[in-house]
Formats: C-alpha cells, structure tokens, sequence
C-alpha cells in the first residue's frame, strides 16, 4: 500500500508538473510572437498577442510571468501612444513586485524581470519629461539588475540605465553605469555592446568636462570599431561625436560626422535621424558662412519635417527664401552652441534609449527561449525516470500474481483434481466427489476473474474500448479504417460492474476480430451507447458475408458471453451491405 501512494503521488507530481509546463510554454511562445512583431514595427498586434500572453499568465498563476507580460505590455502600448493603458498594465506588475511574497529569495528570472519593469518605466517617465521620476526607475533598475548572473543582459540594462540618468542631467551617476554595462559586454564578449557603452561613456565624460577621460574612451571606441558590423552601433558613436563637435563649437568636425551619419546602411529608414542631421547641419554651415548649403540641409530639413509631420511644402520654402535673403537674416536663424548641443543631445539620447530598449526584449527573449528548452529537458528526464519506475513496478507485479497463481492452480485445483480422479479410479464416486468439482469449479471461477485485464480497475468501458479500437486501426492503417463513437446520454460509464465491462470488452475483441480476419471489408464501425441501464455495442463492417463458410467458434463463444451477462445478440447480414453486431445489455442495479 505505502509503495502504491508513492507511485500515485510521483504520477500527480508528474500530470501537475506537465500542465504547469504547458502554460508556460504557450506564455513563452506568444511573447516571442509580440516582441518580433514589435521589432518590425506591428505593435498593434504585438499589443494582441501580449494581452492574451496576460490571460493565460493569470490563469496560471505564475507571479514571475504576469510581471513578464505586463511589463511588455506596457512598452507595446507604450509605443503605440496609448499612455493611459501603457500606466494601467505597469501599475499592474509594480503591485506585484512591491509585494513581500514576490520579493521573498526571488529567482533569477524573477529579478530580471523587475529590472526589466523599472528599465521601462524610467523610459516612459523621461519621455514624459518627469525626470526626477525617470532617475529613480533607472537606478532601481540598476540595482536589480545587478543581482542578476547573466553579464550580457546586466550590460544591455547597465547601459539603458545610463542613457535615462544622461537625459535627466545626472552625468555622474550616468557614467558610473555605462563602467558597468563597458564591463560586463566585454566579460560577455559582446564587442558591440561594449561599444555602445565606451561611446555613452565618452559623451559623459565630456559633459562633466573630463577631457582625458573622454579621450580615453574614444580610443576605446575606436579600438572596437572595425569589428563592429551593425549600422546601429555605430550610429550611437557617430551621434556622440557630433554632439561633442558641437558643444566645443568644432561646426567643420561636426558635419563630417553628419555625413558619416547620412552614409550608414539603413538610413533611409531612419528619417528623423536624417530630419536631425539636417536641421543641425544648416546651422553649421551658416556659422562658417556657407549660406548655399545652410539654404540647401534646411530645404533637405524641411523636406523631411513635411513627410513626417504632413504640412504644407510650399509655405515652408516661402518662408525660407524671405529668411535667406539677406546674410542678417540667415545669421538670425543660428542658434546658440549650448541650445543646439542641448538640443541634439537629448535627440541622441531618446534615439539610444530606444535602441537599447529593443536589444533588452532581443536578448531577454534569447534567455527565455534558452531558459524554457533547459526545463524541458528537465522535464523529459522526469517523465522517463517516472516511466521506468513505473514499468518497473509493473513488470514486478505481473510477475508476483504469476507466481500466486501458480501456487493457487498447483496447491488448490490440481490437488483437487487429483482426489477426483482417485475417486474415480477406484469406483466408487460419492459426495465428496460431487463437493471437490464444485470447489476445482469455483476456484477456476475466481482466477478468471482476478485475470480480469488491469485496465478496469483505473478506467471505463468507453476507455478501454476506444483504446483497443484506436490500437486495432494503427495496426490495419492503409488497408482497413477502424473508427470508434460513444454516448452516455443517461448515465455513468463508471456504474457499469467490471464483470460485464469484461464481457463486452471480449465481445467486442471478438467481433472485430472476425471482421478483420474474415469479411474483407475496407471499413469497420465500432460504436458503444449507454441510455439509462441499457448498454449497447455495435460492431458493423461493409464486408462480403460468405454464407457457405463453416460455423466457427467465434460466435457461439459471443452468444455465451452474452447470455452470461443477460444479454442479447442480434447478427445481421446483407449481401451487398456488410454484417452487423448488435449487444444489448440491461444493468441490474
């Protein structure tokens, strides 16, 4: 008994386990889903697929993965402009966060999921322009990310963290985590993301006015940069010098970083990159006294600003060729350095951020995926364990009701048989003669019965059925099809006696049996219906019925078992149209 309990309780743990896995599975995949359809700007249906990522979160109850999905629900509709909802489904992962049950020994997924959460909402808080507020997110961010082991993905929020402090006006704090995020790229490997950090580094640098420093990490830079193949990382390193050329009133610097920028691959996909491009470079070149290509990038600027922002062209150029008329007016347009570089700075920063954030859900769905393939195998190796436990158990079993039956027909019916045919022998058969048959009689009665198939003890009739039928079709697949239908209407499978369950479980192996060996039919029926106390079998087939062929054992072995069961057997045959079985069985309660 305390052997079966522990095998009842590994199969729950396992059938539990299993479930569980599931869930989380099809809550894995429909993020990979969202964040690649927001990767290639379909974040209105990355927003579809997220809430219903949320639902089954939910239902599975699992903390860890509702923060998960609302915090990527948020930066969806984030995206999209809807702030209210975007607030809405962070509010909703922060309540969980903030609770002492979800932050008591979290997992590594755990925390990186709440440096995720916070990465997200400083992001939102600063392009909302509360910057007090954007800060504080991103050094919690930095400072849960910093539990976690993985050095790849502390770098990419390390370095997001910076940006966000870099915009809120905090350089000092800014620098101290592009270190950090410079550190682990390089302990990951990753040479791309130590680039982007050594150039977020060296724009720091040089706003706190650290010259040797920000020279130190523009070597740094350009040790990295011949191994660096995205267009995007080295856009983050271009933007930074310009903004640098800038600041220090170096305008013929500045545009030749301009022009690298306008030479990337990819950059016409990038317009408002271009858009600021242009516009900076026209105030350049008006500082140097270049008034034909000022005119010229602020007519490309102007361009640009119409396709984006849908205004009228023609009012745009008037108002140009007025302002450049005279050299007063062009002067009259420039800016001062410190608003210009201001300016540029925080469009290189909420460029940056926006990167950074894509790299987060790319490489945080690659952890995942790596983390969800790791369980699995985990749970394979499980299951297979489980599996031979449990055939091992079984093996072990058979083999001792082997051994008691043996026992039982050697010391009980053949002793018994042996005193009978003494008996007879002698001549003289009596009473005790008549007693020993009954005794051999019964005792053959109940091993029958306790050689009932396992089966029914864990299942039904209808289970045990379909299961032979669907058996009996894989192995005739291509040359008959076997199919199988039930209906309990009025009534429980489970209230049907094993004793009868048996009998039309024989009867139905029987009966397809026959159809296979004998009819040549292309098609078998099997069918099981349970109304009220009246159980039905049907087994038909569309085979040839050969009337010249011998009476075999096969039904007079049917009609047996049904008549045991007080049941009634009906056979017909048509010609043209196959043979049909029909049993029907009234329960006695």
């Amino acid at each position: 008994m305390k052997n079966i309990l522990i095998t009842l309780s590994v199969i729950l743990y396992a059938i539990a386990t299993y479930a569980n896995r599931e869930d989380l599975a099809e809550i894995a995949r429909l993020r990979e889903v969202a964040d690649s359809l927001h990767s290639v700007g379909r974040t209105d249906s990355a927003a579809i697929i997220g809430q219903k990522a949320i639902r089954l979160a939910e239902e599975s109850g699992d903390l860890t993965q509702i923060v998960g999905t609302r915090s990527a629900q948020g930066v969806f509709l984030r995206s999209i402009g809807r702030i209210d909802e975007a607030l809405a489904s962070y509010d909703g992962a922060l309540a969980i966060i903030t609770s002492g049950q979800f932050r008591e020994n979290p997992d590594q997924e755990a925390i990186e999921e709440i440096a995720s959460l916070y990465i997200n909402l400083s992001v939102l808080d600063l392009d909302t322009q509360h910057k007090e507020q954007a800060a504080k997110h991103a050094e919690l961010a930095g400072d849960w990310i910093a539990k976690s082991e993985d050095p790849e993905l502390r770098s990419t929020i390390y370095g997001v963290v910076g940006s966000v402090l870099t915009g809120c006006g905090e350089p000092e704090k800014a620098m101290r985590f592009q270190e950090l995020a410079y550190k682990d790229a390089l302990a990951s490997g990753d040479k791309e993301a130590a680039f982007r950090a050594a150039a977020y580094a060296m724009l720091a640098s040089d706003r706190l006015g650290d010259k040797p420093s920000a020279a130190v990490w523009r070597d740094r830079c350009r040790g990295l940069i011949p191994a660096i193949e995205s267009s995007m990382a080295k856009l983050v390193y271009y933007q930074a010098e310009c903004s640098i050329c800038l600041k220090g009133g170096d305008n013929g610097g500045a545009l030749k970083w301009f022009d690298r920028i306008l030479h990337i691959d990819g950059i016409e996909s990038l317009p408002f990159v271009k858009f600021d491009c242009y516009n900076n470079m026209h105030i350049a070149y008006s500082e140097l006294g270049d008034y034909k290509n000022a005119y010229t990038t602020l007519l490309q600027s102007n361009e640009l600003r119409d396709s984006l922002w849908q205004e009228e062209k023609a009012e745009s150029l008037r108002d140009l060729t007025v302002k450049y008329e005279t050299k007063e007016t062009e002067l009259a347009l420039a800016r001062s350095e410190s608003r210009r570089a201001n300016t540029l700075m925080s469009l290189f920063i909420a460029l940056g951020v926006i990167l950074a954030g894509v790299m987060v859900f790319f490489i945080y769905a690659g952890r995942q995926r790596r983390r969800r393939m790791q369980k699995e195998l985990e749970f394979a190796a499980l299951r297979a364990d489980i599996g031979r436990q449990l055939t091992q158990q079984y093996v072990e079993g058979l083999e001792n009701e082997r051994k008691r039956m043996a026992r039982e027909l050697h010391d009980g019916v053949c002793n018994d048989l042996l005193a009978i045919q003494m008996s007879v022998a002698d001549g003289k058969p009596g009473k005790n003669t008549a007693e020993l048959l009954n005794s051999c009689r019964e005792s053959v009665r109940r091993i029958s019965h306790e050689l009932m198939p396992p089966e029914f003890a864990y299942a039904t009739i209808d289970e045990v059925v379909r299961f032979f039928v669907r058996k009996q079709a894989e192995a005739n697949a291509g040359k008959i099809c076997i199919s199988y239908s039930s209906s309990a209407e009025r009534g429980d499978w489970q209230n049907i006696p094993d004793s009868v369950s048996l009998e039309i479980y024989r009867i139905a192996q029987e009966a397809v049996g026959n159809a296979v060996k004998h009819s040549g039919a292309s098609e078998i029926k099997v069918s099981l219906k349970l109304d009220a106390d009246i159980v039905t079998l049907s087994v038909a087939d569309n085979g040839t019925f050969d009337s010249s062929h011998r009476k075999g054992v096969g039904l007079d072995s049917i009609r047996r078992r049904s008549e045991s069961i007080g049941g009634n057997v009906i056979i017909n045959h048509i010609e043209t149209g196959g043979t049909k079985l029909s049993l029907n069985v009234k329960l006695i309660p």
